[in-house]
């Protein structure tokens, strides 16, 4: 029987997963400063993720002051969020086999590439999306009506919008999730979205009990999705950020065909969890695609649907050199992307 990285236990999988979080999350925290002196892609730690409300600016304000904290806090994210959507894989989407490879997964695209002390809230809100898939998921199938259900997903998806602004174009999974779980019930689709308004209100709220135009938050979250943000000065390595960009489009497209050449054999809600998935890929692409907010500061959100998606390829197929090469490949590019500077 050929070796197989690919598949490996909850254990080794756990030791791999530390290796890795140990270097990225490592680097940023003994030595930003040589980071951004030598032009790593870290060199742009001086601007900021789009804040929208007051609540993103007064997280930020406390990290910038205790960086540090900012790597802790976000690597125990990290950590908590590739097994949170490893477990939400192997409740709601079947592979032929258990898998724990969208740990490493979303380890690798959320941290692999870009990190960042204010890293922070784009993880919070990534947390935030995968309590609120997993409310979603569970209303399948539930013979009562969900409006408290889909008010606390509401809420939660405003709640990210409020602590990460481009998370408020995440709303748009709101009715996604209706239509592909719920039959349509004006009563669900109401308390969704009343519950998505409340921390919009409640940021206004504060906003007007500081002495503020209640009102503000609404120019201050377009003026966050609209004012361009500027990208991290890469002036190393370019050859291995676009051969670690590449390994994952191309396992994203052997993914989907694998998946929908398998599409017969799947169960009904699995086969929906993965359309959903879909879905909040296609609008992260979309608000990178067409946002001038867009930052490295959302690969930890759309690490969320790739770390569903990716895995499929892998899991459908016996060990063989092409799957074992393609996922070292793409966490090697990681390493070096991270460590190599250090040599020069």
């Amino acid at each position: 029987m050929s070796f197989d990285l690919t598949r490996q236990n909850l254990f080794k999988t756990f030791l791999y997963f530390l290796l890795l979080i140990v270097i990225f999350w490592g680097v940023e925290l003994f030595h930003p400063e040589h980071y951004r002196q030598i032009g790593a892609p870290y060199a742009s730690g001086t601007s900021s993720p789009a804040t929208g409300t007051p609540l993103g600016v007064l997280i930020d304000s406390f990290l910038i002051r205790v960086p540090a904290l900012g790597v802790l806090f976000s690597s125990i994210l990290v950590f908590i969020n590739s097994f949170f959507v490893t477990r939400i894989v192997i409740r709601n989407v079947i592979f032929l086999e258990r898998t724990y490879m969208p740990s490493i997964i979303y380890l690798l695209i959320s941290s692999g590439y870009y990190n960042n002390y204010l890293t922070f809230r784009p993880l919070l809100a990534a947390f935030l999306l995968l309590l609120a898939c997993e409310i979603i998921f569970r209303s399948y199938n539930y013979k009562p009506l969900s409006t408290g259900a889909y008010m606390t997903v509401g809420f939660i998806f405003g709640t990210a919008g409020a602590i990460y602004a481009p998370a408020l174009l995440l709303v748009v999974l709101i009715p996604v999730g209706l239509t592909i779980f719920r039959l349509f019930d004006l009563r669900e689709w109401v308390a969704a979205f009343g519950g998505w308004l409340i921390p919009l209100f409640l940021s206004a709220y504060g906003v007007w009990l500081a002495g503020g135009d209640f009102l503000s938050i609404l120019p201050a979250c377009r003026d966050a999705l609209l004012t361009p943000q500027p990208l991290p000065a890469i002036e190393y390595f370019s050859s291995f950020e676009w051969t670690f960009i590449g390994c994952v489009v191309i396992l994203f497209i052997l993914s989907l065909i694998t998946f929908f050449g398998r599409s017969r054999s799947y169960k009904l809600k699995p086969f929906k969890a993965y359309i959903f998935f879909i879905w909040m890929l296609l609008a992260n692409l979309l608000s990178l695609a067409a946002m001038p907010s867009r930052s490295l500061y959302q690969l930890p959100i759309v690490a969320i649907p790739l770390a569903v998606i990716i895995p499929t390829y892998f899991n459908s197929r016996k060990p063989n050199f092409l799957t074992n090469f393609l996922y070292v490949l793409m966490m090697g590019c990681a390493i070096v992307i991270h460590l190599l500077p250090f040599f020069l």
